[in-house]
């Protein structure tokens, strides 16, 4: 389990870079402020021949939603897509300053249990009550929309055909 929400992978295929972006073109929309329709690609973002900037298309409000980053490597057999998903800029500044903030607290808390003041006890729970919270609000969200995202890709990316599933003969 990772602490962080970063995460690298690399998607292996037999295309070339064109037929990468091509793809990729028919997924990905420009980004826009404000969205009423349902009717949209998958991501919206930025593309380049070498490359692209994107975050899944969701229909609530998630700021730890990743934004995804990926360079197209070529190969002689193909092309290696490197992928990295990462927390918007703003947000994890915003992350780090909340979280420090906390830890800050979780430290205040430790220095009164260890130096014998007295202080109300259930009271010096609450800044690591805030550190889990805050963490697991953080990794919840992000690890959520990473998930899906990386499935989008792989299914764009690979193209692999569904198997149908089959019952076995009785």
């Amino acid at each position: 389990m990772k602490l962080w929400p970063y995460d690298s992978f690399e998607i292996r295929t037999h295309q070339s870079a064109e037929s990468l972006a091509a793809v990729l073109n028919d997924h990905v929309e420009p980004k826009k402020w404000f969205r009423l329709s349902r009717d949209h690609k998958a991501f919206e973002g930025t593309l380049a021949p070498d490359g692209f900037k994107v975050s899944r298309i969701v229909h609530y409000r998630n700021s730890f939603l990743p934004v995804i980053t990926g360079f197209f490597r070529p190969r002689p057999a193909g092309t290696d897509i490197v992928i990295r998903m990462r927390l918007h800029s703003l947000v994890a500044a915003f992350v780090c300053v909340w979280l420090g903030g906390v830890a800050i607290g979780v430290v205040v808390a430790l220095a009164a249990v260890f130096t014998g003041r007295t202080v109300d006890r259930p009271l010096l729970l609450i800044p690591f009550g805030l550190l889990l919270f805050g963490w697991a609000l953080v990794s919840g969200a992000f690890w959520f929309e990473a998930k899906k995202a990386e499935s989008l890709l792989l299914d764009l990316f690979n193209r692999r055909p569904r198997s149908p599933v089959t019952t076995p003969p009785r």
